[in-house]
C-alpha cells in the first residue's frame, strides 16, 4: 500500500521524519516501512494531518499497541502520552494480562510499566485472573510469566491459582493430558523456589479468602434427571459420597440434596409438613489415592420440607481448583436412623456457558443413584 505525503509536513511532526527526509542521507525515493501494518501507519498519518485520534474505533489491543509503537519510533510526544493516557484508564482485569504479554514481547516500557501497577493492585485487593487465563485466547509467554512472579511473588495464595491456571492452559497449547507429570514439566523453567513448584504442582487448596460480600451472580449448576432408583436408607447405610470436578476456579456456596421422603403415618400420628435435617458435610480432595479434608462441618437445617429439594449451604466459600478430584461425603448420626431420601440416576455433568461441572458416584460404597442434584457456585474472580 503506497502512501502520499508531504514530507515537510511529516519532518515537522516528527524527528525521525525528518531526518529520515531532510539528512545528510536523506531518502531519495519510495520509503519502505516493513514493521508497521498499513493499517495502523494510516492512523498515525491521520493524526500527524488532523491532531486528534479517535481512540474508540480502534478494534483491538494488538492494533492499539502498534500504534503506541508508531509513536516511540517516531518520536511524535504527544500521541505517546495520549496512547499512555489511554491504556492506564482502559487496562481490565480481562485485558490486563493480554495486554502486558504483547508490550512485553514488544518492548514497550511505559506500558509495561502501567499493566505491572494495576496487576499489583488487582492481585493485593484478591481479584483472581485464573478464570481470565484458562477463558483467554492469548496464551501468556513464559518469559511474562516470569515478569509477574517477580514483581508479585508475595501475593502467595493469588499466584499459586494464577501459575496452576497458566499450566493447565499450557498443557492443552502443548496438547498434554493436564496431570502432575505435565505440570511439573512445564513449570521446570519458571523462575520460582522448588519449594512453591511442588505446592503448585499438588496443590488443590489453599487457605485464603475469597473476596468477601454476597453476590448476585451465583450460578445454579444442576443435573439432568434420569430415573428414580431405590431410595437410601439411612442405617442401610450411614453416608452418601459423591466426587465434583471443574474446568474452572469456582467458589461453592452450597449443594442441593434431595430432601427425606414423607415417612409412613400410622392413624394416630399428627402429619408434619416439613422435619429438621441434621448431617455433617465433608469435602476432601483425592489425589494418588490419598485423602486430604479441607471442609467438615455440622449442619442443622430447620423447616426443611419433605419429598423436596435441600440447600446445604456450607459455613464457609470453598475455592475448588480445575482439573483436581473432590469428594463430598454426607453423613448422619443414629438418631436419622430409618429415614429415607429419594435416589435417582442423573447426568453425570452439569454445565452453563461459563463452566463445566462433572458428578460421579462411588458405586463401591453405594448402589447405583444420587442424592446430590448438584450445586451452587460462582467463577472464583
Amino acid at each position: 500500500m503506497i502512501f502520499h505525503c508531504h514530507k515537510l509536513i511529516l519532518g515537522a511532526a516528527s524527528p525521525v521524519f525528518e531526518t529520515m527526509f531532510y539528512g545528510s542521507l536523506a531518502e531519495k525515493q519510495t520509503v519502505k516501512i516493513a514493521d508497521i501494518k498499513p493499517g495502523v501507519f494510516e492512523r498515525l498519518m491521520d493524526y500527524i494531518y488532523a491532531g486528534v485520534i479517535d481512540f474508540e474505533a480502534i478494534q483491538n489491543i494488538e492494533e492499539l499497541l502498534e500504534l503506541y509503537y508508531c509513536a516511540e519510533k517516531y518520536m511524535i510526544d504527544s500521541l505517546h502520552q495520549q496512547c499512555v493516557s489511554y491504556f492506564a484508564q482502559n487496562i481490565k482485569p480481562h485485558n490486563v494480562l493480554k495486554i502486558l504479554d504483547i508490550a512485553y514481547q514488544m518492548n514497550l516500557d511505559d506500558i509495561i510499566y502501567s499493566c505491572m501497577c494495576v496487576l499489583k493492585h488487582f492481585l493485593n485487593s484478591g481479584m483472581s485472573l485464573s478464570n481470565i487465563i484458562l477463558e483467554s485466547n492469548h496464551h501468556l509467554s513464559k518469559n511474562c510469566v516470569d515478569l509477574i512472579l517477580e514483581d508479585n511473588y508475595e501475593v502467595r495464595d493469588n499466584i499459586i491459582c494464577m501459575i496452576r491456571a497458566w499450566c493447565i492452559a499450557e498443557c492443552e497449547q502443548n496438547r498434554l493430558k493436564v496431570s502432575r507429570d505435565s505440570i511439573k514439566t512445564v513449570l521446570e523453567d519458571i523462575m520460582l523456589p522448588d519449594s512453591l513448584k511442588d505446592t503448585i504442582v499438588s496443590c488443590n487448596y489453599t487457605h485464603f479468602t475469597p473476596i468477601t460480600g454476597d453476590k448476585c451472580g451465583w450460578i445454579p449448576v444442576q443435573r439432568i434427571h434420569y430415573k428414580a432408583v431405590r431410595p437410601l436408607i439411612i442405617g442401610d447405610e450411614m453416608n452418601f459420597e459423591a466426587s465434583i470436578s471443574t474446568n474452572r476456579f469456582i467458589v461453592i456456596k452450597s449443594l442441593n440434596i434431595n430432601s427425606r421422603m414423607l415417612p409412613q403415618l400410622n392413624v394416630t400420628d399428627v402429619r408434619q409438613d416439613t422435619y429438621t435435617e441434621k448431617l455433617t458435610v465433608e469435602i476432601s480432595t483425592k489425589c494418588n489415592k490419598t485423602r486430604q479434608k479441607i471442609y467438615q462441618k455440622d449442619h442443622r437445617i430447620c423447616d426443611v420440607a419433605f419429598n423436596g429439594t435441600l440447600q446445604v449451604s456450607l459455613d464457609e466459600q470453598i475455592v475448588l481448583f480445575p482439573d483436581i478430584l473432590y469428594i463430598v461425603r454426607l453423613k448422619w448420626g443414629t438418631d436419622s436412623l430409618g429415614y429415607e431420601y429419594p435416589r435417582s440416576i442423573l447426568s453425570s455433568y452439569g454445565k452453563n456457558k461459563q463452566l463445566l461441572i462433572n458428578f460421579g458416584e462411588n458405586i463401591y460404597l453405594q448402589n447405583w443413584g444420587s442424592i446430590l442434584n448438584g450445586i451452587v457456585c460462582d467463577l472464583y474472580k
